[in-house]
């Protein structure tokens, strides 16, 4: 089975809410309701989500980098500099959120028969994306982007640098009447506008001023913008990737289209 078919069976496995939400104006919000999503998806309570979505200019961190020795006062001083630290409930190494780096979650429950396929799943969140750059002419690689922060083997990398991240959670389901065992929430970071030079910048400086050793390559990222001809009016080319996501959404699953506003 090649990544298209599999993306295929993946989505046409669920009904789908779809949520293309705006720019929120809190970060710690916007984290929020992809955890809030993930228990309700859990007991029952919400159907299976697609959810693209933006926050602030902040940086994301995980509840053991908030226990580095100096991090309150690294807190202080990145916030000083336009950099306001929150924490979220995931693992993995800080990473820059903000206008220009779109995130796209897939939340959806699973029964206990029902196969956890980790991989399988990295494929079904990221073949959506890799069909929104192919329209634009750009050719992404899953794999590992030596240098970068938050890296694995489930990166998008244009040209051998970093584009995308990835990340997963799972969440066992309480007692329910759906015979629900599990949900799962996937997310993916996408670089389109935000300069990848001076965020992974901001991220070596947190590190440093928190007492962390983690320190990377600013030259291993890079943003969608980099790689296009012409001009885009700030804001615009980030929109034209969420349209081209929810396009390749509908390919993969008819049904998704009755939703979309496109």
């Amino acid at each position: 089975m090649n990544e298209k078919q599999l993306a295929t069976q993946f989505y046409s496995a669920h009904q789908w809410s779809v949520l293309n939400d705006p720019i929120d104006t809190c970060t710690q919000r916007a984290l929020e309701l992809d955890s809030a999503l993930l228990k309700q998806v859990a007991k029952g309570e919400k159907p299976a989500t697609i959810r693209l979505w933006e926050c602030p200019q902040s940086l994301i961190v995980s509840r053991k980098e908030a226990k580095l020795v100096d991090f309150n006062s690294a807190c202080d001083t990145l916030a000083q500099l336009g950099w306001p630290v929150s924490v979220r409930e995931s693992g993995g190494t800080a990473v820059p959120h903000g206008p220009g780096i779109l995130n796209f979650s897939l939340i959806f429950a699973q029964t206990k028969t029902q196969p956890l396929d980790l991989d399988a799943i990295y494929i079904a969140l990221c073949e959506p994306i890799r069909n929104a750059l192919r329209n634009l002419g750009l050719q992404s690689e899953y794999g590992e982007t030596p240098g970068a922060y938050c890296d694995g083997r489930f990166n998008l990398n244009i040209d051998a640098l970093k584009v995308t991240g990835t990340a997963q959670r799972v969440a066992l389901s309480p007692t329910n009447e759906f015979g629900l065992y599990r949900a799962v929430l996937a997310q993916a970071m996408i670089m389109i506008e935000a300069d990848p030079h001076d965020t992974t910048g901001i991220v070596n400086q947190f590190y440093q001023l928190a007492g962390g050793d983690n320190c990377y390559d600013p030259h291993a990222s890079t943003s969608v913008d980099r790689h296009l001809a012409g001009h885009y009016p700030r804001g615009k080319l980030t929109q034209v990737i969420r349209q081209e996501i929810l396009l390749a959404l509908r390919d993969f699953n008819a049904d998704i289209a009755s939703q979309l506003e496109l």
